[in-house]
């Protein structure tokens, strides 16, 4: 089975290191420099101290169409997938495609895709890309899945031959799976970058977790008959396990890039305008992370 992941960052290539256990794996890179230099190097995956080298293939994001995939894992964030729909709607029909993206704002744009083989992820692995082919594993989880179209089988040799290392977990609802994940970006990535902190802090201070919890509860009310207890319980276990973790907005600001406060927070705001729910915390995060954007 012939695996493309789509996006060099830190979660592509992470998952490009990771499938390469099992399958041929193509990475598509932004830039022909970065796939140089994994064609030279491959992708180091640091982890618990330890460095090991995995090899792909890497070609630019133009030469997808000719290489066909059976199964292909879109790692850009939501910001980024617009400029690479054309490319995907011309790849090959017997493609399955994987979004990994944040957030809710990109289902909009899966629909008019024609392959009909279409899921949706929620990456639950902390990550930092170090340089064109490193990546540092800050936390090591699993990722969620769910059909958004199409029969789960398209993908089952994947998710199978992976459970013991590399584990996927299947998700009857796709909504639901997303929104749990969207609760634990709305908390931590916002203040993490906010506060400049590792994830840990965010739930080991007492008053960083008072602002934790007050953000959970205004993204509760917004979608109050979708969250539950079990999801706040899922943001404190995400900001445990990846400890020393910094998040991607985090990241984002610190090095001048947009980030994703439009496809995470903004989607809230949009959600709880459209429900006449009052979010005042949640509209002063988004207004924060929006000046720190336009320094």
């Amino acid at each position: 089975m012939k695996i493309g992941v789509l996006g060099g960052g830190a979660v592509g290539l992470f998952f490009a290191a990771n499938l390469a256990q099992w399958f041929p794996v193509t990475l598509f890179t932004r830039t022909k420099e970065q796939a140089a230099a994994i064609n030279k190097q491959g992708i180091t995956v640091n982890e618990n101290g330890k460095e090991t080298a995995h090899f792909v293939q890497a070609r630019q994001v133009d030469q997808l169409i000719e290489h066909s995939p059976d199964c292909l894992f879109i790692a850009v964030k939501q910001y980024e997938l617009l400029p690479v729909l054309p490319v995907l709607e011309k790849a090959a029909l017997n493609t399955a495609l994987v979004f990994l993206q944040n957030g809710m704002g990109h289902l909009t744009q899966l629909e008019p895709l024609p392959q009909p083989f279409i899921f949706v992820a929620a990456v639950k692995h902390g990550m930092l890309k170090t340089g064109p082919g490193r990546v540092d594993v800050r936390g090591r989880g699993k990722t969620n899945v769910a059909v958004y179209r199409g029969d789960p089988q398209a993908i089952y040799t994947i998710t199978k031959q992976t459970a013991d290392v590399f584990p996927f977990e299947w998700r009857p609802d796709y909504e639901s799976m997303l929104l749990e994940k969207m609760a634990a970006n709305t908390v931590i990535n916002p203040l993490t970058a906010i506060l400049r902190i590792t994830n840990g802090e965010l739930v080991e201070n007492p008053h960083y977790l008072k602002l934790a919890e007050s953000v959970f509860k205004e993204f509760a009310a917004v979608f109050k008959d979708k969250t539950n207890v079990s999801a706040w319980n899922e943001v404190v276990n995400i900001c445990r396990s990846t400890a020393a973790n910094r998040s991607s907005m985090l990241r984002d600001i610190e090095a001048g890039r947009p980030t994703e406060i439009e496809t995470i927070v903004g989607y809230v705001l949009s959600q709880a305008a459209k429900n006449k729910v009052d979010v005042p915390v949640l509209e002063t995060v988004y207004h924060m992370i929006k000046g720190l954007e336009s320094k």
